[in-house]
């Protein structure tokens, strides 16, 4: 993950044009959201583990900028959208923190499923004597953001899987009575419908969208709308990590 996060920073760095960089990794525990330090590039060694440690409470920008992108269809949101010039430099964080980092405008890019709170945010920073982010860039960012989602997605279900192996080899899982009981348990509490229990069944058994659509006789898009909804009510963004949240 350390190594995509680095790719990632210096993909949208190159390609959007900036100084430097951050990832930061969120959580979200009773209607709390927690910051956690990510990767860096160009930015003095533990800048982000400052932030987490204490800045954080100075940063006059985090909760503008999560309110913004979680209510918000946009993926990006910069600094100049939501505070002033004057406010800005007048500010703790921005005299101690930020200017000896030569760090002016900011761009924060959420990484987020639909109508959700981001999961990770990348931060792309220039200086002040350069120009602030156009709209084209902030759109060209908006653009790439999915796509930055969907292989971080990736990679921590490839990393949960083989931290916690709930599959053998060839995709087919090994059934057993307790994980059965704890699964029906789970999808009674998330409020799975009758025919969504059948999907993610079948799911765990290893079957393609395709196949599960010639199990139960319905569209494999069906299969599909199903599974959206499945995800939105377990709160997952993946097949992998369904099975593991209805099973663990």
């Amino acid at each position: 993950m350390d190594q995509l996060q680095q790719e990632a920073l210096t993909f949208m760095e190159r390609a959007i044009g900036a100084s430097s960089s951050v990832y930061g990794h969120l959580r979200l525990s009773q209607q709390q959201v927690h910051i956690s330090e990510g990767q860096e590039r160009g930015v003095p060694a533990g800048a982000m583990a400052r932030w987490c440690a204490g800045y954080h409470r100075q940063d006059p920008f985090m909760r503008s900028y999560l309110t913004c992108l979680s209510t918000s269809p946009r993926n990006v949101i910069v600094s100049s959208e939501v505070i002033s010039h004057h406010d800005y430099v007048a500010t703790r964080f921005y005299n101690e923190f930020l200017k000896p980092q030569s760090i002016y405008h900011v761009m924060i890019v959420g990484l987020r499923p639909s109508g959700r709170v981001p999961f990770g945010i990348i931060g792309l920073h220039r200086p002040a004597e350069e120009r602030g982010f156009s709209r084209l860039e902030i759109a060209k960012a908006d653009l790439m953001a999915p796509c930055l989602r969907g292989a971080v997605e990736r990679i921590q279900a490839r990393e949960l899987l083989s931290q916690h192996d709930p599959l053998q080899p060839g995709g087919v899982d090994v059934v057993d009575t307790d994980s059965s009981i704890t699964m029906e348990r789970r999808m009674k509490r998330f409020g799975l419908s009758r025919r969504e229990k059948q999907v993610v069944e079948l799911l765990r058994q290893g079957l393609s969208s395709l196949h599960i659509a010639d199990q139960l006789n319905i569209s494999a898009r069906t299969v599909n709308n199903h599974l959206r909804s499945v995800y939105d009510k377990c709160g997952v963004h993946n097949r992998t990590a369904l099975i593991y949240q209805l099973t663990h």
